[in-house]
């Protein structure tokens, strides 16, 4: 045994730094190279447009509004910082109290402060009620 190493024909090492001496070529061009006008280049550190447009709920279709008198404790849920035990409060002081009046009213329910107010605002309303005993259109006074 002379040595560690195969020998390699001229031909081989040859083929072999003509190959390595184009990687390393390859590799600079596209390191060194400046981008070509009309191309954007987009740093890791910038979020693509389509993020901006998530929608803080993520359980919610878009432009999906609930009505805090008529949503489930499973719609409930879908809102954004509405858990489990905050939507059982929320529907827990609907039944005692009759239902909301205002949006406002959900800083009463334990639980629901400010910012989780803030966070639920776009995405919860308080239909009027119905009008009970109105005459429905008709006039009583004429006859």
């Amino acid at each position: 045994m002379r040595g560690k190493f195969v020998k390699i024909s001229r031909l081989e090492l040859l083929v072999l730094l003509l190959t390595a001496l184009f990687a390393v070529g390859t590799l600079l061009w596209f390191w060194a190279a400046p981008p070509r006008e009309g191309v954007t280049v987009r740093t890791v550190e910038e979020e693509p447009q389509a993020a901006a447009e998530t929608p803080a709920a993520p359980g919610m279709l878009p432009g999906e509004v609930l009505d805090l008198n008529q949503a489930s404790l499973s719609d409930l849920t879908r809102l954004p910082g509405i858990g489990e035990t905050k939507g059982s409060a929320i529907v827990a002081w609907r039944e005692e109290h009759g239902g909301f009046s205002s949006v406002e009213e959900l800083l009463e329910v334990k639980g629901i402060g400010e910012a989780t107010l803030a966070k639920l605002r776009p995405y919860v309303t308080v239909a009027p009620a119905a009008e009970e005993g109105g005459d429905h259109g008709t006039n009583s006074g004429s006859g």
